[in-house]
């Protein structure tokens, strides 16, 4: 909907049969991601066919009216945001409608009769201007395979005048806004990730959609974000990021299509969180083995995301929380959300190892997955909970080990995992070090919270020796790496009327121990390539 040629909603129109005694339950747009209430961005809301009462559930409506009678939804979607995201913002789930553009997920955008999540579905995009350009993986449920009300739900809606929509086969990528990067470096690399990723699990040209959203750029400040659709995925990015940034969030995302989907699901509800370390950390172990194996990075790349990851783990304030901790806050604390990130790739290089050792090399976790795959595909009946408890059954058929003690152990309990100094083979050692923890020295949300004005500095700390006090305000960050105390960090701060760069290194008092990884040095055209084959498991 247009007000003075500027888009300030979009108009939602669903259709559907009543439930056959009488009452529907219609749950509106709710929660997703860390966005809460999504049902308080609804406008204008009205029932033909039905009486309408509200419930206690606020995100709840009852829809009285006759056994199967037809009922036509209507409502408006106002954005979440009252101007354009940033870096500063994270990944946003709220849905963005701003005056030339939008990008909104299905979640915060459809309401759907309750319980009937499997019912037939389909979806028409209409009565936009001409020139405002449209794109969706709703659109394939035109054609390509029939729908269902949860496709709807988990899908990606794009659109402006200057969306930028490219096809090779049935693959398109969408792109909205511009970047330190061009459009085509975006279109080749999507189309490369893809076609790795296919070849690694044996697939077929098939629809899918990738889009792109821009954050305005913050100096000092870097974000982006991804989320995987069924036959999708979606990026919003801030404009001054790298291409080669976005390799491992390609990669990461489109991973999504297999795991967890197709390798056994996730729970539903917060009990999600109790297989992340699946969902998210074996899809990390593969993003990085992939993009080796494409040659969409080197060994140096592989090794950085590795120790990249490994110092997030061993520097993180909730290392050693047990899994039910994911489960409780996995929305609700950052630290906590990332925990089974780097779990994950511990767990998967480990129990590579071990299963390569049980079968002589014949077996490696790319037969696992793949077998799991299988068996999901031809079970009628759902095989665990979810994908992380497919695994070890699959794991163990295929000649592995038990896993019941480490899962207990690393997982529930949430024992720090060390690696072997071995466990990548020759190319690649793992070192044991320690490590002064990362620390600032202000209050980082406070600090935000204040516009980026220093609050909350520890009197003593590094950055308050090097001449930075409370009330300066940072203008950018010049220098410095989130998490790693042994780069120093450059800040312009403005002081009173005049601007000025402090450094400092951001080490804090006690220390960490610390594994990273060494490639074995010295080694010659043949053997790099050899050691790439190795660590990407070709």
């Amino acid at each position: 909907m247009f007000e003075q040629d500027a888009l300030v909603a979009l108009q939602v129109e669903v259709r559907l049969r009543g439930d056959a005694d009488g009452l529907t339950r219609l749950k509106l747009p709710d929660h997703w991601g860390t966005a809460r209430e999504l049902w308080t961005l609804l406008r204008d809301f009205t029932v033909e066919g039905a009486t309408v009462a509200d419930d206690a559930d606020p995100s709840i409506r009852r829809l009285t009216a006759a056994p199967d009678a037809p009922l036509v939804v209507r409502y408006r979607v106002v954005s979440g945001f009252d101007r354009d995201p940033t870096a500063e913002d994270g990944q946003p789930f709220l849905p963005i409608i701003r005056p030339t553009w939008f990008d909104v997920f299905g979640e915060a955008l459809f309401a759907y009769p309750e319980g009937r999540e499997d019912d037939p579905a389909t979806f028409t995009w209409r009565d936009a201007p001409p020139a405002f350009r449209f794109a969706s993986d709703l659109e394939h449920l035109a054609g390509a395979r029939p729908g269902v009300v949860g496709d709807v739900l988990e899908s990606i809606v794009i659109g402006g005048p200057d969306l930028d929509t490219r096809a090779h086969g049935q693959v398109r990528v969408a792109i909205l806004g511009d970047y330190d990067f061009g459009h085509d470096a975006f279109f080749d690399l999507s189309l490369a990730v893809i076609a790795a990723q296919r070849e690694f699990w044996g697939d077929e040209d098939a629809p899918f959609l990738i889009t792109l959203a821009p954050q305005k750029k913050i100096d000092g400040s870097m974000t982006y974000g991804g989320t995987g659709r069924s036959d999708a995925f979606t990026l919003t990015v801030a404009e001054n990021a790298s291409i080669a940034d976005l390799r491992h969030l390609l990669a990461h995302e489109y991973f999504h299509t297999w795991n967890a989907r197709q390798l056994g699901g996730q729970a539903d509800g917060p009990a999600e969180g109790a297989g992340k370390w699946f969902a998210e950390g074996f899809t990390e172990f593969f993003t990085w083995r992939l993009l080796l194996r494409a040659g969409l990075y080197s060994l140096e790349d592989f090794v950085t995301a590795w120790n990249g990851a490994l110092l997030e783990y061993w520097t993180s304030p909730v290392r050693d929380e047990p899994n039910a901790r994911i489960v409780a806050d996995y929305w609700n604390d950052h630290a906590v959300s990332r925990l089974p990130y780097r779990r994950g790739p511990l767990l998967a290089a480990i129990w590579e190892q071990r299963l390569r050792q049980a079968t002589a090399g014949a077996r490696d976790l790319d037969d696992v997955l793949k077998a799991m795959r299988a068996k999901v595909k031809a079970s009628p009946v759902k095989l665990a909970p979810d994908a992380a408890g497919v695994f070890p059954p699959v794991y163990r058929e295929l000649g592995g080990p038990d896993l019941a003690a480490d899962l207990a152990r690393f997982v529930d309990q949430g024992v720090a995992i060390e690696l072997p100094a071995d466990v990548f083979g020759p190319c690649v050692r793992v070192v044991d070090s320690v490590r002064r923890e990362f620390e600032r020295g202000w209050d980082v949300d406070a600090t935000a919270a204040a516009g980026r004005v220093v609050t909350g500095l520890r009197e003593g700390s590094a950055a308050w020796r090097a001449g930075l006090r409370d009330g300066m305000a940072i203008v950018e960050r010049e220098a410095g790496v989130l998490g790693d105390s042994t780069v120093p960090y450059v800040l312009r701060v403005r002081d009173g009327e005049r601007e000025r760069v402090i450094r400092f290194k951001p080490e804090g008092e006690r220390e960490l121990p610390l594994q990273q990884l060494e490639l074995a040095p010295d080694l010659t055209p043949e053997r790099r390539a050899a050691c790439a084959r190795e660590l990407s498991g070709a």
